[in-house]
C-alpha cells in the first residue's frame, strides 16, 4: 500500500513523502528513519 506521509521540520517547514509499506505505523517509521528531524503530522492510505 502506499501511504502520503506530511511531515514538518524544525524551520516550520511541511513536506509530504510517498511511502509503500504494509502498513500504517510502518509507514510512519520509514519516513521518520530517512528525515530523522521532522515531526510527522499525519499518514493517510493513497489510491494510485
Amino acid at each position: 500500500m502506499r501511504f502520503a506521509v506530511t511531515m514538518v521540520n524544525s524551520k516550520g517547514k511541511t513536506h509530504e513523502e510517498t511511502i509503500i509499506a504494509n502498513n500504517k505505523q510502518e509507514a510512519m517509521w520509514q519516513a521518520q528513519d530517512c528525515n530523522p528531524f521532522s515531526k510527522i503530522i499525519e499518514a493517510n492510505w493513497v489510491y494510485k
